[in-house]
């Protein structure tokens, strides 16, 4: 099950994130559901941080942000999967060209989003 081993996932991810020699913080930190966010990691800098249902999860603190993968959570979120950051939503391109004709023609049309929500 993907959603009970997510929490290894994710910790194993932080761990590797960046080098170990460059990282002057504690490469995971634990949280804990009361907004222990706030007092794990000081104002003002850089971090990821995950939350499993407000049960807790992990923080790391980025170094370099200029050097931090900005698709990192796009990539654990695949590998938990399976998947790799190549595969898409859509089998094909003609399918993807198909849905993004339908959004634009529904934008352009007048159609009255608010209502579609209720």
């Amino acid at each position: 099950d993907i959603f009970s081993d997510a929490r290894l996932y994710w910790k194993k991810a932080l761990e590797e994130a960046e080098c170990e020699f460059t990282t002057q913080h504690k490469r995971v930190i634990e949280t804990d559901g009361k907004g222990s966010i706030r007092k794990a990691v000081p104002q003002g800098f850089a971090y990821v941080h995950v939350d499993f249902s407000l049960g807790g999860g992990y923080a790391h603190i980025v170094e370099n942000s200029s050097e931090f993968p900005r698709e990192f959570a796009q990539h654990t979120i695949a590998g938990m999967c399976g998947l790799t950051v190549l595969d898409r939503a859509y089998t094909n391109r003609d399918v993807y060209k198909n849905a993004c004709l339908a959004l634009r023609k529904n934008f352009s049309s007048g159609f009255d989003w608010i209502q579609s929500t209720k």
